[in-house]
C-alpha cells in the first residue's frame, strides 16, 4: 500500500482538484491521509467531506505548524509500504503511482522520481523530467543532484520507501525542507530511478513562499548547504568536489534571491554573510581542478558578484553596455 500524505493549509480553491487526481489512480491500494494544518478558510470542512466519499482517506486536524510539521504528523499514522507527499494545491497524472511502482519490484530501489508539469501565474506550463529512465546508486543519484538535478530537490515528484523514515522526519522551522531531508534520505537508501515521464503538475501561484518577502527562515538554509558539504566530506570522499560547487551555487542563488525580494535592505547583514561565504567556499572550491575545469567561468562570476555586491555588478554592467553605445 501507498500512503499519500497531503498537508493543507488554506487551500479550499484547489484541495478537490488534488484528492480528484489521488482517488482516480490506476492503482488503488491508497491510504491517503489529508492534513488540515489549522487552516483558516474552509480546507478543513473540506477535508471532512472529501473523506466521506472514499473510505481510503483519513484526516487529521490540527495547529498551524507548517508544511515540515505537517507532513511529519501524516507520517506518524502512516501504514503503507511506500510513502508519497502531495501539495494540497496540486495534482498528479492518474497513472503515477502505477508507473512508480513498477520500479519498486527491484528491492533495491529506495527512491523513485518522475518529472514535473509547470504551470506559471499566467497558466503557461513548462514540463521539466529526465530525457531517459535513469538507474542510479546513491552516489550517481547525488552527482546528478549537484549537477543537472533531474532528481529534484522537491519530496513531491517522488515514491520513497517508509522504511527510509525509520529515523528520519522533516526539520521543522525552516522553508527548504525538502532541500534539507533529500541529502538524508539517500544516504539511507540504495538506488533511484529516475522517471522519463512527468507526473506532477506544479502550480505557481501569487504569494507563493518562493517569491514573498525576505525572511530569516530563508536565510537558514545556508547551513543546510553546509550539512550537506559535510555528509559528503565524512561520507562520500570523491562527491566532496562536487557538494563544494553545490554549495557555491546555491549560495549564489540565495544572494541574487535576497536582492529580488523588496525588503532586502532589512537584511544588509545576512547580505554581507552569504557574500563571505561566496568567497570562502569559492578559494575552497578552487583547489579542486575537476571544478575549475568545468566551472571556471561560473565561479568568477560568483566571486566578483560577493566582492562587488549585486546591486554594484548591476550598474557595472549598464555603465558597460552604455559606453558600447556610445
Amino acid at each position: 500500500m501507498i500512503s499519500v500524505i497531503v498537508p493543507s493549509y488554506n487551500v479550499a480553491p484547489y484541495l478537490e482538484r488534488c484528492v480528484n487526481s489521488l482517488v482516480r489512480q490506476t492503482y488503488i491500494e491508497l491510504e491517503i491521509i489529508l492534513v488540515d494544518d489549522g487552516s483558516t478558510d474552509e480546507t478543513g470542512e473540506l477535508c471532512e467531506k472529501l473523506s466521506q466519499n472514499d473510505s481510503r482517506i483519513k484526516v487529521i486536524h490540527k495547529e498551524n505548524g507548517g508544511l515540515s510539521d505537517a507532513r511529519n504528523a501524516g507520517i506518524d499514522i502512516a501504514t503503507g509500504e511506500f510513502y508519497s507527499f502531495i501539495d494540497g494545491d496540486d495534482f498528479i497524472e492518474l497513472d503515477t503511482y502505477e508507473a512508480m511502482l513498477a520500479e519498486m519490484k527491484d528491492p533495491a530501489v529506495s527512491i523513485v522520481a518522475g518529472g514535473f508539469f509547470v504551470t506559471d501565474i499566467k497558466g503557461n506550463t513548462t514540463i521539466s523530467m529526465s530525457p531517459k529512465r535513469q538507474y542510479y546508486t546513491k552516489e550517481e543519484a547525488f552527482m546528478d543532484l549537484f549537477g543537472k538535478s533531474y532528481i529534484s530537490q522537491s519530496s513531491c515528484n517522488k515514491l520513497f520507501r517508509s522504511s527510509l523514515f525509520d529515523n528520519i522526519r522533516y526539520k521543522k522551522g525552516i522553508l527548504n525542507e525538502d532541500m534539507e531531508i533529500l541529502p538524508r534520505l539517500l544516504d539511507a537508501g540504495s538506488h533511484v530511478v529516475l522517471l522519463d515521464k512527468a507526473v506532477y503538475h506544479y502550480i505557481k501561484k501569487p504569494g507563493s513562499i518562493t517569491s514573498a518577502d525576505y525572511s530569516m527562515e530563508r536565510y537558514k538554509a545556508i547551513e543546510i548547504e553546509k550539512d550537506i558539504y559535510r555528509l559528503c566530506k565524512t561520507k562520500y570522499p570523491k562527491l566532496k568536489p562536487y557538494a563544494g560547487y553545490y554549495e557555491l551555487k546555491s549560495l549564489y542563488e540565495m544572494l541574487l534571491n535576497l536582492m529580488e525580494c523588496n525588503n532586502h535592505k532589512d537584511f544588509k547583514i545576512q547580505e554581507l554573510s552569504i557574500r563571505r561565504r561566496i568567497i570562502l567556499v569559492s578559494i575552497r572550491c578552487s583547489r579542486w581542478k575537476e571544478i575549475t575545469n568545468i566551472y571556471k567561468n561560473q565561479m568568477k562570476t560568483y566571486i566578483l558578484t560577493a566582492l562587488a555586491g549585486p546591486s554594484n555588478i548591476e550598474k557595472l554592467v549598464r555603465i558597460k553596455h552604455k559606453i558600447a553605445r556610445d
